[in-house]
């Protein structure tokens, strides 16, 4: 698999050389984590890189057509929190993303610390980045991975052939920017209260932006998450907007992402277990220093009645106890900085 970013080389032309290779790196990181634990990296290519992977011919497509929506969101993420005026900030929007996929074998080549693939097939893979296929995002395929995916997934290819050196390669191409725009339209910002499963309120004896500044804190999340640890990855061009928190709880991890903020006001993270759920945190003054923490819950609930009972009512114990904690670890911090204040160290 090589998933190449379009429009480079016209980005860079005509945008600022330090900018433009940061944007790269962020966009280049954002498919490799997105596609951690199912592909390896082969090489990057400058704007491209080169993956392999043991996965079903099926899960590839369906693992890049998730990082396509991943590279995008990203993309919007960092021009909705840049406020850099040069070029390359002010020109983010013209990269595309394509995919070319091929199945074939190859071997490993070692040159000093750099392992290289080789094989007839690897040069396929590379000479189909270069093609006319009427699109600027895409899927373009070979007729050995058409062979290899079901009949349904089959038909949305519309067939495609490349003349190169090496003769005819055959296969097919979708077009794929439908599904940034189909993740857009289901895409949730916020909950609000009167469409929450669960509502929760608390009020601690603590400033709004001193609450709001810790609330993404990794050492903050574990003590009202109740994790045993929680890792976090930056956001969109180092700021809150798309972090990422992975938090362990004995031997299960749940990966939350922050999908929309008000600074100061409002956040709300999506969550991957033990459902789908949506959780808005919103922030307002109590008087006399004091914030009020409004926290709304919306999961998606499973099928079975009995399991959606069963995780409601988790749900509304995690929440009950999350209150305590949070009153108790905000209360905590803010004696701390006030004593930290006073001390006349």
């Amino acid at each position: 698999m090589l998933a190449d970013i379009s429009g480079y080389s016209r980005f860079v032309a005509q945008t600022e050389v330090d900018h433009s290779w940061s944007i790269l790196h962020e966009l280049l990181d954002t498919m490799v984590r997105s596609l951690a634990g199912r592909m390896d990296v082969s090489q990057v290519e400058g704007d491209a890189i080169l993956f392999i992977s043991g996965l079903s011919t099926a899960d590839v497509i369906r693992s890049l057509e998730a990082t396509f929506v991943a590279f995008h969101r990203r993309l919007r993420d960092m021009q909705a929190v840049t406020t850099c005026p040069c070029s390359a900030c002010a020109n983010i929007a013209i990269l595309k993303l394509k995919f070319v996929i091929h199945h074939g074998k190859f071997s490993r080549q070692r040159l000093g610390s750099v392992e290289q693939l080789h094989g007839t097939d690897v040069i396929v893979a590379h000479r189909l980045l270069k093609n006319t296929v009427p699109s600027k995002e895409y899927l373009l395929v070979t007729d050995a991975v058409l062979e290899r995916i079901p009949a349904e997934m089959r038909s949305r290819f519309t067939p495609h052939t490349e003349e190169f050196d090496l003769g005819p390669i055959s296969g097919g191409y979708e077009e794929i920017a439908y599904l940034w725009r189909s993740a857009q339209q289901t895409e949730r910002k916020r909950v609000l209260p009167e469409e929450a499963m669960v509502n929760s309120e608390v009020t601690v004896d603590a400033p709004r932006p001193f609450v709001y500044k810790l609330m993404l804190r990794p050492a903050v999340m574990e003590r009202y998450l109740f994790a045993d640890g929680v890792d976090a990855v930056a956001g969109a061009r180092g700021e809150d907007l798309g972090s990422e928190f992975h938090c362990h709880h004995g031997g299960s991890l749940v990966s939350m992402r922050v999908v929309s903020l008000e600074p100061e006001r409002e956040l709300t993270l999506i969550a991957d277990q033990p459902t789908t759920m949506h959780i808005t945190t919103r922030l307002s003054d109590a008087g006399d220093g004091q914030t009020k923490v409004s926290r709304s819950f919306l999961w998606e609930e499973p099928a079975d009645p009995e399991i959606a009972q069963g995780l409601g009512q988790m749900m509304a114990a995690m929440v009950t106890a999350g209150e305590a904690a949070i009153k108790e670890v905000f209360e905590e911090k803010a004696a701390a900085a006030k004593a930290r204040a006073a001390s006349p160290d």
